[in-house]
């Protein structure tokens, strides 16, 4: 779903388009794609270390996306990249990317403790109709999963039940495609799976006061992530993500990535366009 086609020195095009339930292309396939791109336009030794993402326009899975790189930076310790993705005469993305080897220095991260095992948990074709119905005015929620990802919600009842939900949200992701050893999308395929339900966290915690509305409009405006460290997305990733604010139609979400021995990854953060389709607060 991230592969590309190169059809022109810093010049590529998306070979296959993946759908959401409201007939766009999902977000997390558009920082996939734009991330492969930047990689195949950087050099091969140095490692993905940023991806800011404006979504400026939905675009339509039905028609290829043409990326452009353009070389901002060849430095020392850096490389940085401008993509821009268009669909014919429309522009629906503008990124930028980074890579750099690792470097000497001071290290920390925010620790990680597992509290289970995700091979235990179930997937989201276990979750209630009841519970399901619940999660009605999140509009493209539902109990589907792309078959490309592996997802599992630990404590489903308590985290998506409208009377328990809070403005957080964790869970398990992977890749179900084994990836080789230093592949080269690892970065783009992790992008791919950083998308999906991050911005549970920002609505979660309205979820009572919502039940009775006709569902929210959502829709991701930008994204950023920052890779600590090159990593292989298809083993076990524990995301936890939690929304600090939403005021004026818009609501942050924060995720922090770590692995099942508590290694921290990355970290992702979201701003997700969230409001009333009939105008009313």
């Amino acid at each position: 779903m991230v592969s590309l086609e190169t059809i022109a020195p810093l010049r590529y095009r998306s070979r296959f388009g993946d759908g959401n339930l409201n007939g766009r292309s999902y977000g997390g396939q558009i920082l996939g794609q734009a991330m492969m791109a930047a990689t195949l336009s950087a050099p091969e030794d140095r490692p993905a270390a940023m991806l800011q993402l404006l979504f400026l326009r939905g675009a339509d899975p039905a028609r290829r996306i043409t990326f452009d790189a353009q070389i901002l930076q060849d430095g020392k310790r850096f490389s940085s990249r401008h993509i821009v993705g268009q669909q014919g005469e429309q522009t629906v993305l503008s990124a930028q990317a980074t890579f750099c080897a690792p470097q000497p220095g001071p290290r920390h991260a925010a620790r990680f403790a597992r509290l289970e095992d995700p091979e235990g948990l179930p997937d989201l074709t276990a979750i209630p109709d009841a519970l399901m119905a619940q999660l009605r005015p999140l509009g493209p929620y539902s109990p589907l999963i792309k078959p490309s990802m592996d997802f599992r919600v630990p404590e489903i009842e308590r985290q998506l039940s409208a009377t328990t939900a809070e403005p957080r949200l964790r869970f398990w992701i992977r890749s179900r495609q084994p990836l080789a050893t230093g592949s080269r999308a690892q970065a783009a395929v992790f992008a791919y799976l950083s998308d999906w339900w991050l911005n549970f966290s920002s609505v979660g915690g309205h979820l009572r006061d919502l039940q009775a509305r006709a569902p929210l409009y959502l829709s991701s405006l930008n994204h950023c992530i920052w890779f600590h460290r090159a990593f292989s997305p298809d083993a076990w990733m524990h995301v936890d993500t939690e929304s600090p604010c939403a005021d004026g139609g818009r609501g942050l979400s924060i995720a922090r990535v770590h692995d099942r021995d508590g290694t921290m990854l990355a970290t992702s953060i979201q701003e997700t366009l969230m409001v009333h389709p009939d105008g009313d607060a």
